[in-house]
């Protein structure tokens, strides 16, 4: 991983990953109720940011993983972009660490090089905060360091309600620009970690009034803020995703991503085409709606895009 390339390409993993640590400020700057402390301890699903401050220029990088604490010692994977051209130093990376008190050290085998991150640990064991440093050579081209923070996310299980908005396909059925919002409702499960960077998520979702479906399975895969959702219809036949996964080898995807507020855990992906129904095929993308004629393509429409935002209860 060489932190002086610039990323570009993934510049929406770090602006995520930045904009959630805002997000955490804001609350408790507003008096904000905190999040109990986690029940065992640092065992759980991670968001870290990393900021380069050496060498110029800064850059972040944003990491995600689940963390295992047992007898002070931290043991997990984690999930790390790759960097410009160095696709091999992307891809899921072993995790081990120390706590003593409320500090607590952390190396990450980055492609062969240890990243070594020291720091401390908040009273309720929801986040962790420190400096970070790489030694030059494998993924490095110098010496680096930089900062890092590190926030715990709570298991996305439960019901939720929400909305698909900006509806290509709806946009065609009521004329308006944009459609007026879906109204959605369901329930998604989150499975334990078995040692591994993600954990597998499960559920429905049901739409109120939309021609494409009225109830459909999800199933996919939470790895910090990250989420991947694959929709099928009742049959078991896929028709759709949430969260767009890497087009090509060494990219990575758009995920969808999970917010968390004081009022509670959102997911959101706001996205034009965060959620996605459909599929591609050599003559064309075939999708489960009803066909509509569609002017810009002088065809009719079976397949709809749009952003969606789901809050839990």
């Amino acid at each position: 991983m060489q932190f002086l390339l610039t990323f570009r390409r993934y510049r929406s993993l770090a602006t995520i990953g930045l904009a959630f640590f805002l997000l955490v400020l804001t609350a408790c700057g507003k008096g904000a109720t905190p999040p109990p402390p986690a029940a065992n301890g640092l065992t759980g699903n991670w968001q870290m940011v990393l900021l380069q401050e050496e060498p110029r220029p800064q850059n972040s990088l944003s990491v995600s993983g689940f963390l295992v604490e047992s007898d002070n010692a931290l043991t997990g994977s984690v999930e790390v972009p790759p960097v410009a051209a160095q696709h091999h130093c992307g891809g899921v990376a072993s995790l081990t660490g120390t706590i003593t008190g409320q500090n607590v050290t952390l190396s990450v085998n980055e492609g062969g090089t240890a990243v070594n991150l020291t720091g401390s640990i908040s009273s309720d064991s929801t986040s962790m905060s420190g400096n970070y440093q790489a030694q030059g050579g494998g993924c490095f081209t110098t010496p680096t360091t930089g900062t890092w923070n590190a926030f715990l996310i709570p298991p996305l299980n439960g019901n939720f309600t929400g909305t698909i908005s900006n509806s290509t396909y709806m946009t065609l059925v009521t004329g308006a620009s944009p459609a007026a919002p879906i109204a959605v409702s369901g329930t998604i499960s989150q499975s334990t970690n078995a040692d591994g960077s993600n954990a597998t998520l499960t559920g429905s979702i049901s739409a109120v009034g939309y021609p494409c479906f009225s109830t459909a399975l999800i199933s996919g895969t939470i790895s910090g803020q990250n989420v991947y959702l694959n929709i099928f219809d009742y049959n078991g036949v896929q028709i759709g995703s949430l969260g767009q996964s890497s087009g090509s080898a060494g990219v990575p995807g758009s995920p969808a991503t999970v917010v968390v507020s004081s009022s509670g855990l959102s997911l959101v992906d706001t996205s034009t085409v965060g959620l996605f129904l459909g599929a591609n095929t050599g003559t064309g993308t075939v999708g489960p709606c009803p066909p509509i004629f569609d002017p810009t393509l002088l065809a009719n429409r079976t397949s709809d895009s749009g952003s969606v935002a789901f809050n839990f209860q």
